[in-house]
């Protein structure tokens, strides 16, 4: 699926009474899951809240976004890409001396390392 490779919110702008998207250097084919991963990852770490989080989701499924089913839990798509994408924020939160975004996704990394332990799936 065509995806942006660099989508969040703030690539949307709103242009003659609609709205586009913007800033498309990254354009590529991918799983369309990329799309979502960092707002997912935004409200994973509760920086978006859910009734942003749903109303962007709703207008997404609305829309006929590719990424995740049109209802239902979006999670067992976008988790691996929301947990791949909340790490990253937080490691580059660290090496930019960014303390407190880094402080709000090392936390939500620690929330998802306590929820899947090294070794608990038996690997």
């Amino acid at each position: 699926t065509l995806v942006h490779g660099d989508f969040h919110l703030g690539q949307l702008v709103r242009h003659a009474g609609g709205w586009r998207l913007i800033d498309i250097d990254d354009l590529g084919v991918d799983d369309p899951a990329w799309d979502l991963a960092r707002v997912a990852a935004w409200f994973a770490a509760g920086v978006i809240e859910a009734t942003e989080w749903g109303g962007f989701l709703d207008g997404y499924r609305t829309a006929g976004g590719p990424a995740v089913p049109p209802s239902g839990d979006p999670w067992p798509v976008l988790d691996p890409y929301a947990r791949a994408l909340t790490a990253q924020i937080a490691a580059l939160a660290v090496v930019n001396g960014h303390l407190d975004i880094a402080e709000t996704y090392v936390a939500c990394c620690r929330r998802i390392s306590a929820m899947y332990p090294v070794g608990a799936s038996g690997e």
